[in-house]
């Protein structure tokens, strides 16, 4: 099958549930599947640059005891830069870096600034669910996403498409140290496609979601 004629249709329902759960609202559904994960590790096989450390204080994960804390901000592959089916491949690695940050630290900023409103899945599911939990002073504890690209195209000047397979674990939300909110189930093998644009960077203008 030709992944670049791949019909992804899903409801923004059903994608939340695979996409979001960062989200203290969130809590009378605990059987839903995760969001964004919660380590900004690169995903297997990405050749994204390691992050850079916000401080120089040792990163310590999320536990049931608190947030993350000194979470390394990922940093944006210089090959993730170019104006190319490669390049936009690479900036898709680097996005699942940013949603893995966005859970783990509640912190929209990096994930805005390649971001287009436009994107409603990447605005409802990430970002404002983010911005809430981070409001009502919620953290996560799991859920990494990890992803592999399977196919990338330019598909318009200035414009490309990609095709990535991804999984996330299953993960905890808490508001207050050793009381879980909500359980959320790992997130099984899925496709998204993301739709590109290029300026002076890649953004992601929109983004498709369903289960294989």
């Amino acid at each position: 099958m030709d992944t670049r004629k791949i019909a992804v249709v899903a409801s923004v329902a059903a994608v939340a549930l695979a996409l979001s759960g960062c989200n203290a609202g969130n809590a009378e559904g605990p059987t839903a599947s995760p969001t964004e994960a919660s380590k900004s590790s690169s995903a297997p096989g990405s050749t994204s640059a390691p992050p850079s450390p916000s401080n120089t204080e040792k990163y310590e994960p999320a536990t049931a005891k608190g947030p993350a804390q000194n979470v390394p901000v990922p940093k944006m592959p210089e090959a993730a830069k170019v104006k190319s089916k490669e390049g936009a491949a690479e900036f898709t690695r680097y996005y699942f870096d940013l949603i893995n940050y966005t859970a783990e630290t509640t912190k929209t900023g990096p994930i805005k600034n390649v971001t287009s409103r436009s994107c409603k899945l990447c605005a409802e599911a990430i970002i404002d669910s983010a911005d809430e939990s981070a409001s009502v002073g919620e953290w996560q504890v799991g859920g990494e996403y990890k992803a592999s690209v399977i196919d990338s195209y330019i598909s318009a000047p200035g414009r490309a498409i990609v095709t990535a397979r991804f999984s996330a674990e299953p993960f905890d939300t808490y508001v207050v140290p050793d009381s879980v909110v909500a359980e959320y189930s790992e997130v099984k093998s899925s496709l998204s496609t993301f739709q590109l644009s290029f300026d002076t960077k890649w953004t992601v203008e929109d983004l498709l979601v369903t289960e294989e």
